[in-house]
């Protein structure tokens, strides 16, 4: 895997947001999945504002989520309301190319649903990028450490969160190995600490679902600010 710098979170999006504008010029539907946190929020501000609002050519992005909350998309725990309100509010894009989760509809059926949209969607269910994050034990989408099927071979689950208990759907580990490229994006000097044992540790010894969670016929790469590789 690619470890790759940034002396800030600042930088590291503005990165992302260039590529964004690469992607939009491939002559083809672009299937992009995005991340939900504090980093992605600075992307999504970014991408909003000159000149990536006006470079992107956004008729030829389609937009996903690794994973969001089951709420209104207005609470603000909603992955996709964030980029609604950061970033879609902003910009013109055919409202066919949002592929949002419903998080205000029964959980059962909107799997259902969600996992018919993927797999119709999605050529061969295999997304061009996926953008991912990761959390301070470890955890990506709602992929959670000790109870992920790295197995299943469902495009999607619902999962529960280990402490909250709050429930989402979520992107299987399966279909997010089937990407083109993966990349996931890490800021903050608390999380240098499990990004030095995932670098340093065999994945298949660590419970953490970022740490084995792989393109598996793609790239994968990490995207760090300064404070997260500092360890590194």
């Amino acid at each position: 895997m690619n470890y790759i710098t940034f002396p800030t979170a600042q930088a590291a999006v503005e990165k992302i947001a260039q590529e964004f504008v690469l992607y939009s010029q491939l002559d083809r539907p672009v299937h992009i999945s995005l991340s939900g946190g504090s980093t992605p929020k600075l992307l999504f501000k970014t991408l909003a504002t000159p000149p990536f609002n006006t470079k992107v050519r956004w008729e030829n992005l389609h937009f996903w989520w690794g994973d969001d909350r089951m709420v209104v998309p207005s609470d603000p725990e909603s992955n996709y309301g964030e980029v609604q309100k950061l970033l879609f509010d902003h910009i013109r894009i055919p409202v066919e190319n949002i592929h949002r989760i419903r998080g205000e509809e029964n959980p059962d059926q909107e799997l259902a649903r969600f996992s018919a949209e993927l797999t119709a969607c999605v050529p061969n269910l295999e997304f061009d990028w996926i953008i991912l994050g990761m959390g301070s034990d470890g955890h990506t989408a709602s992929l959670f450490p000790h109870q992920t099927n790295f197995a299943d071979e469902n495009v999607a689950l619902i999962a529960k969160h280990p402490e909250s208990g709050q429930i989402r759907i979520s992107k299987s580990a399966k279909l997010i190995e089937q990407a083109k490229r993966i990349t996931y994006l890490v800021t903050g000097s608390a999380k240098a600490e499990i990004l030095k044992q995932i670098k340093t540790t065999p994945a298949e010894q660590l419970p953490y679902p970022a740490a084995r969670i792989r393109a598996k016929n793609g790239i994968t790469e990490w995207y760090l600010d300064a404070d997260a590789a500092k360890l590194l």
